[in-house]
C-alpha cells in the first residue's frame, strides 16, 4: 500500500506543481500506471476512484487532502504568498458626498495609500494605536 500512497503523492505533485521528474510522462500516462500498481496492491474499483478523484482537490483545500497528499510538496506551496494581516470584513459606510471627494483627494496625495480599503486600515489602525 505504501507504494501505491507514493505514486499518489506523486501523481498529486505532478498535477498541482508540475513536477518535473515526470515531465516525460502525461497525467493520463501516470494515472494508467497508478491504475495497474491500485489493481496489483488490491484496491478495488471505488477506492482508485477515490483517489483519482483526490488528485483534483486543489491545495489550499488543505483540510480536504487525504493524510499522505497533505505532506506533498504541492500542498506545502500552499504556505506561498503575501500574509494575512487580520480578518476581513465587508462593510458599507454611507457618508456625504463632500466626505467621499475628500477621500478620494486624500487617497490620490498619499502615495502609501493605494485603495479605500487601506484608507480605512490606517485611519483605524492608527485610532487604537493611540487608545493603547
Amino acid at each position: 500500500m505504501l507504494k501505491v500512497l507514493d505514486f499518489h503523492k506523486k501523481l498529486y505533485d505532478k498535477r498541482w506543481n508540475n513536477d518535473k521528474t515526470y515531465l516525460y510522462f502525461t497525467m493520463e500516462q501516470m494515472e494508467t500506471e497508478f491504475s495497474h500498481l491500485a489493481s496489483e496492491e488490491g484496491l478495488t474499483e471505488e477506492q482508485l476512484q477515490e483517489m483519482l478523484e483526490q488528485l483534483y482537490i486543489p491545495p489550499y483545500k488543505y483540510d480536504l487532502l487525504p493524510e499522505h497528499l497533505r505532506h506533498s510538496e504541492s500542498a506545502k506551496r500552499e504556505t506561498l504568498g503575501r500574509p494575512s494581516i487580520g480578518l476581513t470584513k465587508k462593510v458599507s459606510i454611507t457618508l456625504p458626498e463632500d466626505i467621499w471627494n475628500r477621500i478620494n483627494r486624500e487617497i490620490e496625495e498619499v502615495n502609501d495609500l493605494k485603495s479605500m480599503s487601506a484608507y480605512f486600515r490606517k485611519m483605524a489602525l492608527d485610532h487604537f494605536k493611540r487608545s493603547l
